[in-house]
């Protein structure tokens, strides 16, 4: 291994770690974003938890490159009936949450 293609590995292993935390950060954003939105239409989120469903590629309007995922998430209005409702996050902001 010569020492180009060592640091190429280096700059690529830093690069999943950030992507990894960064990810755990933005779900977290998620499930809260989730949770606010189910108390305040006196909802039950099922579970306590959300799924990356989409992720992908975006450019912002400053033009910086960033991330936009789409999470899904459970919930109930009686505790009986499970639906489905969604996250949308660009870069580390919330855009939209639907129920």
């Amino acid at each position: 291994m010569t020492g180009s293609s060592g640091l190429l590995l280096l700059v690529l292993l830093g690069l999943l770690v950030w992507l990894w935390q960064n990810s755990l950060q933005v779900r977290e954003m998620a499930i809260r974003a989730a949770r606010e939105t189910c108390q305040q239409q006196q909802l039950q989120l099922l579970d306590g938890s959300v799924a990356l469903a989409r992720l992908k590629p975006e450019r912002l309007a400053n033009g910086r490159l960033s991330l936009r995922r789409t999470f899904l998430f459970s919930y109930s209005e009686d505790g009986m009936e499970r639906r489905t409702g969604f996250v949308i996050l660009s870069g580390n902001h919330v855009e939209q949450v639907g129920l």
